[in-house]
């Protein structure tokens, strides 16, 4: 036997916040934030305009079934990320010096090796 699973879906959104401070909101605005707060986060691209590359995926499995007796024996072999894509599934959304680093990838090849014994 043989399956495979192939996705391809959208990256992740790039996202650009900004925490401005007090003063520089002052500056604008005419008066300190309400409620004592210190700063205000603002956004500097628009939500969903902006994604990165797309998440391409694919697993396969074979399989093979054994019969001896009255014993029935599965044998898998699975691989997870078969492509080894490192794809972006998450960033850093704070503008700065870090901005658009990655914060997560997708985890790498993996291989498997499997059974089952049914009796």
């Amino acid at each position: 036997m043989f399956s495979a699973t192939y996705q391809d879906l959208s990256g992740p959104p790039i996202d650009a916040n900004y925490a401005a401070t007090n003063d520089e909101i002052m500056a604008s605005l005419g008066r300190p934030l309400a409620g004592g707060r210190r700063a205000a986060t603002v956004p500097l691209v628009a939500p969903q305009t902006l994604f990165e590359g797309r998440i391409r995926r694919l697993d396969l499995r074979v399989s093979k079934i054994l019969y001896a007796g009255r014993f029935r024996f599965q044998i898998n072999f699975d691989a997870y990320n078969a492509l080894n894509t490192s794809s972006v599934l998450g960033v850093n959304s704070t503008f700065g010096s870090r901005w658009q680093q990655p914060a997560t990838i997708m985890d790498p090849r993996l291989m498997q090796i499997g059974g089952q014994i049914d009796f």
